[in-house]
């Protein structure tokens, strides 16, 4: 990023067009990029190890929870075949303390045979011989007689060949020889002591032995794996139908009932043989002859849950972290809750999806790993963000000052690094953000409308002066290209506009300022169109123009007052003195000289004419460039003095004047009693000026809300509708007056001392019917 973009962009970045704006973004957050690609890479190789070391030592206990949360809602029916005869409390105290002779297994396994067992799975070692060998033998031939009795074997911690005693604990050599298969019955304890995994095959001295549920349900040795495998229990204990050993052997149940069973015989006295917890959220234990039942029960039904092998599970522990890398990438740091919440729910659901498809894959190594990435991601996140500011700020510290800061020492040794970058960026936004305010506010402050344009015209910035100009009229939102300009100003001329825009190649390579025709907006306002071009050094813009609008309102104003004035003091003032003139060069010829009165009366009525003028002149130019003093005055009183004036010379016409107070206090009004009583005087005196022989004037004091009203009606001339709107102008006087001669400043003193005190003056005239004059002052009070 260049040193200059960064001031630019928080300064002009609310006013550039989106693209621009985007573009200018990619810039300079170029190196920024270029750095968290770098810090990610290094993140993702130290946290995938991370993973993979995680998922080593699983199942942690949060997977075990959840494994037996599932299964306990996975609850099914054992299989109706299944039977477990119990060694329990009641079958000691009836047949003797254990151990038993063996020729009560000899009774058990010939009743089985004669009821039709399908299969017999003693879970009893067998491991030492009988004080009564013959016992030893019956139960061979028993056993050999049914043709379907298997015996266990149990695997010791193993020991070395040279040891004193034996590590697998074998049945003795003529039961093995009867039995159809012999099996270990080793059941594998987790970290958490509960029994969840077997080895269906394991090998002591190169000898293999099988499960001996795998050796009941015939898995073929090839089928067989070494791994451990999970038993899916189908229930909490005594799930499995059971029967005590004596009422077997008392024959207290039909052969109904035991034919086709397999039948498993084991311990389930307290106190006596292996009984385990099966699960965390239950604290019954479950006799280990009905976790072989659920075993063999989950070997035939094809439904053992296999671990995932290490290295895919070890691959789908760290994909959640590359996942949430992508995304924190993609979504620029957005959601970041949502995203590692997401991913979790993920990883338990896709866990859940596979245990229920006999897989189980433990997701607490993802759910580890997904929140030491999100730290890790918030960590070096803000430590390159953090190593970033210092750069740029040291850039920004170099920029030329905008205004006069008081420069702060920014290796402060207060607080760590973090604090110290906070404090520095504090004083760097405060800097840019008070530059630009003071850009914005110095551009916004010129009393000229000035646009900001790119080469291709758009418009980039407006103040606020110009803003407004874009909003007059129907528009509603400020022009977007220059060449909407003639929409909103009126160009005297044709090539006004055209002249400047678009700019000529002799243009673009000039830096002189053009100027360009006078124009007018909607308000009435004159302007002069000039255009400059404009020089910047921010890569985003370039180059364009400035063009801004000179207001010459007031000079058009007072070009047009001075025009009127020179003709006034040319023409009206000059003329009543040029007669004077011509009445004294004909006195003096005895042919054209007038008798003595009239040559006086002429010469006064000139030098009155000429004087009044004077009068009115001072009067109006007093009344505009003065305070006038204000004073309580009854108003009905003031126009009564002035009607008393004015009657003489309604006479010498036959002007009846009529009159109406219709106010009782009076009419107060606050205001400048010779001003008002002038104004007055002139508009009675315009009635009878241009009234008509033998008319009338009506003239009628009211009092409206807040207001006090004048109305002045005549029956004269009246006024054309070309006139009404100019009439009160300085040196303006209908073209219609041909009764009698005025000089266009009587009407612009009423108007001029209307305002003055805060009030107006209104005409309504047609012409040939006469005029309606209505002078409205703000009302007076004693109160």
């Amino acid at each position: 990023m260049t040193r200059a973009v960064l001031p630019a962009l928080l300064i002009a970045v609310d006013f550039m067009p989106q693209s621009s704006q985007l573009l200018a973004e990619t810039r300079m957050t170029k190196t920024l990029h270029r750095r968290f690609v770098i810090s990610w890479c290094a993140m993702v190789s130290l946290l995938l190890p991370i993973a993979f070391l995680i998922y080593s030592v699983s199942p942690l206990i949060s997977d075990n929870y959840l494994y037996d949360t599932w299964l306990s809602m996975q609850s099914s029916p054992p299989s109706q075949d299944i039977l477990i005869i119990e060694i329990d409390e009641p079958s000691l105290q009836r047949l003797g303390r254990w151990p038993w002779p063996r020729d009560i297994h000899t009774q058990l396994i010939e009743k089985l045979d004669a009821a039709g067992a399908s299969a017999v799975i003693l879970d009893i070692l067998l491991a030492e011989r009988s004080r009564d060998p013959q016992q030893d033998e019956a139960l061979a031939q028993a056993m050999k007689a049914h043709g379907n009795v298997y015996l266990p074997l149990a695997l010791l911690p193993e020991v070395p060949p040279d040891a004193p005693y034996q590590d697998t604990l074998m049945p003795m050599p003529s039961l093995a020889a009867a039995a159809a298969s012999v099996g270990h019955i080793n059941i594998d304890l987790g970290n958490d002591g509960v029994a969840r995994e077997v080895i269906l095959k394991k090998v002591r001295r190169e000898s293999a032995w099988p499960q001996l549920m795998a050796a009941v349900a015939g898995v073929s040795d090839e089928q067989l794996v070494r791994s451990p495998v999970r038993i899916p229990y189908r229930g909490w204990p005594d799930h499995y139908p059971s029967v005590s050993y004596h009422d077997v052997l008392e024959g207290r149940l039909p052969d109904a009932f035991l034919e086709n069973r397999t039948v498993l015989v084991g311990m389930t006295a307290m106190g006596m043989g292996d009984r385990y917890n099966t699960s965390l959220l239950s604290p019954q234990m479950m006799a280990g002859v009905e976790v072989h039942a659920n075993l063999l029960d989950a070997i035939r039904s094809d439904e053992l849950i296999y671990p995932v092998p290490s290295q895919v599970g070890a691959l789908l522990a760290g994909l959640p972290i590359v996942l949430l890398v992508l995304l924190t990438w993609w979504l620029r740091f957005r959601f970041m809750l949502a995203m590692v919440l997401a991913l979790s729910a993920t990883a338990v659901i896709a866990s859940l999806l596979a245990l229920r498809m006999g897989w189980w894959w433990p997701p607490s190594a993802s759910l580890v790993s997904l929140s030491l990435a999100s730290l890790a991601i918030i960590w070096r996140s803000q430590a390159t963000l953090l190593a970033w500011f210092d750069q740029e700020l040291k850039l920004l510290y170099h920029e030329p000052l905008i205004l006069p800061h008081h420069r702060v020492n920014t290796t402060l040794n207060e607080g760590g690094k973090l604090y110290q970058q906070l404090q520095s960026l504090e004083f760097a936004l405060s800097r840019l953000v008070n530059g630009r305010r003071f850009v914005l506010d110095v551009m916004h402050s010129l009393p000229l409308p000035i646009f900001i344009l790119n080469e291709a015209g758009n418009v980039l910035l407006g103040n606020n002066k110009a803003i407004h100009l874009s909003k007059s009229g129907q528009r509603t939102a400020p022009i977007k290209h220059i060449k909407d300009l003639p929409d909103i100003v009126h160009f005297e001329r044709d090539d006004g506009f055209s002249s400047l825009w678009p700019p000529t190649p002799e243009t673009v390579n000039t830096h002189k300022e053009l100027t360009g025709g006078l124009c007018q907006d909607n308000e009435g306002n004159t302007y002069r169109l000039e255009m400059g071009r404009l020089t910047t050094s921010a890569s985003d813009v370039g180059g364009g123009w400035l063009v801004w609008l000179v207001d010459l309102t007031s000079e058009v104003a007072i070009e047009k007052q001075r025009t009127s004035m020179l003709s006034f003091l040319s023409h009206d003032m000059k003329a009543p003195q040029t007669r004077a003139l011509a009445l004294i060069d004909e006195q003096r010829g005895s042919a054209t000289a007038l008798p003595e009165p009239r040559f006086f009366a002429e010469i006064e009525q000139s030098l009155r004419t000429s004087l009044g003028m004077i009068n009115d002149f001072i009067g109006l130019t007093r009344a505009k460039s003065f305070e006038l003093d204000h004073a309580f005055i009854l108003f009905e009183d003031l126009v009564m003095e002035v009607l008393d004036q004015v009657r003489p010379l309604a006479q010498q016409k036959s002007i009846d004047v009529i009159s109406a107070f219709n106010d009782e206090d009076g009419a107060p009004v606050f205001g400048d009693k010779g001003y008002l009583a002038r104004a007055v005087f002139n508009l009675i005196e315009n009635a009878v000026k241009y009234g008509r022989e033998k008319g009338y004037i009506k003239v009628t004091v009211s009092t409206q809300e807040d207001w006090t009203i004048l109305d002045v009606m005549d029956n004269g001339i009246g006024i054309g509708s070309e006139d009404k709107a100019r009439i009160f102008e300085d040196f303006q006087r209908s073209d219609g007056a041909t009764i009698a001669q005025g000089h266009g400043l009587g009407l612009a003193l009423v108007k001029t001392v209307a305002e003055k005190h805060g009030g107006s003056i209104a005409c309504q005239s047609t012409l040939g019917e006469g005029s309606h004059f209505t002078l409205k002052l703000p009302s007076g009070s004693l109160d």
